[in-house]
């Protein structure tokens, strides 16, 4: 293999790290809001902090769908922040307003149907 071709490849691979990372993470975060709402958890603390961990592959997917090699996912790289940015607000304007707040988790799972999506689309891809 040509030192080129590897060097083309690592961006791809780093993304489709990224793009498990997000899928487990948001996996992750179903499983501890269900382990709180069962009275397993130790409360929602776990859950916030690890949504905003999940916050951190979902915006490495979207700075590097603007590389050449990956142009192909900006618009699923994209949605997918955008509604983690959604995510975040629902979850804060849901304290005072809870019709809202009941989006939430709705809207995660929009953010993992998105998530499954793209790393089936790469799985397949080569």
């Amino acid at each position: 293999m040509s030192s080129a071709a590897s060097v083309s490849s690592m961006p791809r691979l780093g993304f489709r790290a990224l793009a498990v990372l997000t899928l487990v993470g948001i996996a992750v975060q179903f499983f501890l809001a269900g382990m709180t709402v069962f009275g397993a958890g130790t409360g929602w603390e776990a859950h916030a902090a690890t949504g905003g961990a999940v916050g951190l592959p979902i915006l490495g997917l979207f700075l590097m769908s603007f590389l050449a090699g990956l142009r192909e996912h900006r618009r699923m790289a994209s949605t997918l922040f955008a509604l983690y940015l959604l995510q975040v607000t629902l979850a804060a304007v849901g304290q005072g307003q809870p019709l809202i707040g009941a989006l939430h988790p709705v809207n995660g799972l929009l953010m993992g149907l998105l998530a499954a999506r793209l790393n089936l689309r790469l799985g397949f891809r080569r």
